[in-house]
C-alpha cells in the first residue's frame, strides 16, 4: 500500500514543472523504480540529505527522490534549467508566482477545504474572503502575465501561465465571480446593523430578546447615562460588556470567543429568512470553483520550493564570490566532462556558519575536472584533500545537478549524463568471519560489477585498504583493469603510491576502454602546507607526514619542551 508521501508524489500538479510530459514522467518513474535495486551507497557517500537540505529543508524527501532519480534524459534536465534560467533572469517571475501559490495553497487550506454549510455570519465571511483570495490571486497571474509574457522563455513557466489563463476565461470562473459579487451585495447591502430589544425581570437580568430592525446603515453606539452608571464612567465597548457579563454571571469556562461565536450563531439562526439565501449562493459559488477544475495546489507548490531553494543556493555562493553555472549537456556516448572552478557545497555552507563565529575564517579551495579521452579514470593521492575537493563535488554535480536540473558549482561545466552513480567509500569493520572489511568490500564490487556500464560514474575512497600492502596494490590494480576494460569512468582517492606506477603499465593494454591518470593533491615543498589544489603528476615521496604531526603538536621537539616545563 503506497505511503501518504508516495500518493503525493503520484498526482500531476497544475502545470508540471519537473517534466516536460505525462510520458517523460512517467518513464522516470519506471526508471526509478529500476534503479531501487542497484546499491545506494552513493546518496549517504556523497551526503545528498544535507545538498537536500541546503535547497529546500521543507521538502526534503522529494528532493532526494529526485537526486536518486540520478535522470539522463537530455530533454528533462534541460527543461527544468530553462526554468531556472527564467526564475534567475526575472526575479519579479518567481516573487509573485511563489506569493501566489502560497496564498491559494493557505487559502484552500483554512477557507475552502474545510467549508462546510455555515452557520453564523463568522463562517459565511470566512466563505466569502476564501473565495474573494482565490479571485484576486486569479487577478494578480493574469496581470502579471500580460506584463511578462515576451519575456519568459521556458516552456514549463509558460504551462503555468497557460494553466491560469485557461482557467481565467472559463465560463465557470467568470460565474463565479459574478456569484461571489452577488453574494456580497446581498450581505453587506442588507445587513449593517441589527437592532435588538432586550426584556429585564423586575431585578434587570435579561429575561428575553427579540430582533426589531434590520438596517443597511451601521449603528454608533454612545455611552449612556444608563451605561455610565452600570460601568462606572468606563468606556463603553464590546470587550467591555462582554468581560462584565462574565463576570456577572461567573462563566469563567466560556471563553470570549466564543461567547461571541454564540451570539454570531443565535443571529444567523434568527435571521433564517435571509441567511437561508446566502447558504443557496454560497454552495452555488462553491459549485462552480468544482466546475472550473481548480487542482490542489500543493502538488506544485513543492516544485516551486525547489527552484526557490535552488535560486537562493546560487545567490548564496555567489555573494562569497564562488560560481554556479548552467551546465552544457553533452551526448552520453561522448562519456566527457570538462568542469572548471568546482566546488563542494556541503563544505561551502559548513564553512559559512563557521565563519559566522570564528574570527579564523575556512576557505573554500577550488578546482578543474577534465574527464575524456586519455584520463577517465583518474587515480589520486591524498586522501584527505581529494574527500572534500574532488569525489564529493565531483559526484554531486552530476547527480545533484546535471542530472537534476539545477547549476553546477562551478565556473564552467560541460558534461556526460551517466545512466548510475557508484560509490565505495570506507565503512567500519563488522564483526564475524565473513564481514571483514576485504571481506565486504569485494562482495560490494562484485555488485557493483554486475550492473556498471560505459556510461556509468565510478567514486572509490581508500578502496581495498585492509589486508597486506602488497595484496592491496594487486587487488587494486587488477579492479582498475576489470573496470577500465569496460568503460567506466571514475575517481579512485588512494594513498597506495604504487598503484600510480602501475598505471603506466596498465594504459599500454589496448583493449582498454578507458585509460587511467595519476593525479596529486598539491603542498607547499618547504612547509608542506596542504594548498587542496588537485594537479596532474606523479605521487611524491615525500608525504609530510612529519609536518602534519608537528602540526598538531605530536613533534619531538614539542614533547621535549612540555618535559622541561613539567619538572620545572
Amino acid at each position: 500500500m503506497a505511503s501518504k508521501l508516495d500518493e503525493f508524489d503520484m498526482k500531476a500538479p497544475v502545470a508540471d514543472l519537473l517534466y516536460p510530459s505525462v510520458e517523460k514522467h512517467n518513464a522516470m518513474k519506471k526508471r526509478a523504480a529500476a534503479l531501487e535495486k542497484l546499491p545506494r551507497a552513493f546518496v549517504d557517500n556523497l551526503e545528498l540529505e544535507k545538498v537536500a537540505d541546503f535547497i529546500t529543508p521543507h521538502y526534503q524527501y522529494r528532493v532526494m527522490r529526485l537526486f536518486c532519480e540520478v535522470c539522463d534524459d537530455e530533454e528533462v534536465i534541460n527543461y527544468r534549467l530553462d526554468i531556472l534560467d527564467d526564475f534567475i533572469r526575472l526575479p519579479s517571475l518567481s516573487a509573485t508566482i511563489r506569493k501566489v501559490i502560497n496564498v491559494m495553497v493557505e487559502n484552500d487550506r483554512k477557507n475552502i477545504y474545510n467549508l462546510t454549510t455555515p452557520d453564523s455570519f463568522s463562517q459565511l465571511d470566512d466563505a466569502i474572503s476564501g473565495f474573494d483570495a482565490y479571485i484576486r490571486c486569479m487577478e494578480i497571474m493574469h496581470d502579471f502575465y500580460g506584463k511578462m509574457k515576451d519575456k519568459i522563455r521556458s516552456e514549463g513557466v509558460k504551462k503555468l501561465f497557460a494553466f491560469f489563463e485557461e482557467h481565467y476565461g472559463d465560463k465557470h470562473y467568470i460565474s463565479l465571480k459574478g456569484e461571489i459579487e452577488k453574494l456580497k451585495k446581498a450581505l453587506y447591502d442588507r445587513i449593517r446593523s441589527v437592532t435588538v430589544a432586550i426584556n429585564l425581570d423586575e431585578r434587570l437580568v435579561p429575561v428575553s430578546a427579540g430582533i426589531i430592525e434590520l438596517s443597511k446603515e451601521r449603528y454608533d453606539i454612545k455611552p449612556s447615562l444608563v451605561d455610565r452608571i452600570l460601568y462606572h464612567g468606563a468606556k463603553f465597548n464590546d470587550k467591555a460588556v462582554v468581560k462584565n457579563l462574565r463576570k456577572k454571571y461567573n462563566d469563567s469556562e466560556v471563553s470570549d470567543d466564543k461567547l461571541i461565536n454564540t451570539v454570531d450563531k443565535t443571529l444567523f439562526d434568527e435571521l433564517s429568512d435571509l441567511t437561508d439565501t446566502f447558504v443557496k449562493m454560497i454552495d452555488k459559488v462553491l459549485a462552480e470553483y468544482q466546475k472550473a477544475g481548480i487542482a490542489d495546489m500543493r502538488y506544485i507548490d513543492y516544485q516551486l520550493e525547489y527552484y526557490m531553494g535552488a535560486v537562493a543556493m546560487i545567490e548564496a555562493c555567489e555573494d562569497q564570490g564562488l560560481k554556479m553555472c548552467r551546465p552544457k549537456i553533452l551526448p552520453a556516448g561522448e562519456r566527457k566532462a570538462v568542469i572548471k572552478d568546482i566546488f563542494d557545497p556541503v563544505y561551502f555552507r559548513e564553512a559559512r556558519i563557521y565563519n559566522l563565529d570564528h574570527k579564523e575564517k575556512k576557505s573554500v579551495v577550488t578546482n578543474d575536472i577534465t574527464m575524456g579521452g586519455e584520463s577517465e579514470a583518474l587515480c589520486a593521492y591524498r586522501r584527505k584533500q581529494w574527500r572534500k575537493d574532488h569525489i564529493s563535488p565531483c559526484g554531486r554535480s552530476v547527480s545533484d545537478n546535471g542530472a537534476t536540473g539545477l547549476y553546477v558549482p562551478a565556473s564552467y561545466c560541460e558534461i556526460s549524463l551517466v545512466d548510475y552513480i557508484y560509490t565505495q567509500f570506507p565503512q567500519e569493520e563488522k564483526t564475524g568471519i565473513d564481514t571483514s572489511r576485504f571481506t565486504t568490500e569485494i562482495k560490494e564490487f562484485r555488485e557493483i560489477s554486475d550492473t556498471i556500464t560505459a556510461n556509468s560514474l565510478l567514486l572509490m575512497n581508500e578502496s581495498i585498504q585492509s589486508t597486506t600492502p602488497r595484496e592491496c596494490v594487486e587487488v587494486a590494480c587488477e579492479l582498475l583493469r576489470i573496470f577500465c576494460k569496460m568503460g567506466v569512468r571514475g575517481v579512485f582517492a588512494t594513498h597506495l603510491v604504487d598503484i600510480a606506477y602501475k598505471t603506466v603499465e596498465l594504459n599500454k593494454d589496448s583493449t582498454l576502454r578507458t585509460k587511467l591518470a595519476s593525479i596529486v593533491a598539491d603542498a607547499d615543498d618547504e612547509t608542506g602546507e596542504r594548498k587542496y589544489k588537485i594537479v596532474r603528476g606523479m605521487p611524491r615521496d615525500n608525504s609530510f607526514a612529519q609536518t602534519i604531526l608537528k602540526q598538531y603538536g605530536i613533534d619531538m621537539e614539542t614533547i621535549e619542551k612540555r618535559i622541561r616545563e613539567n619538572k620545572a
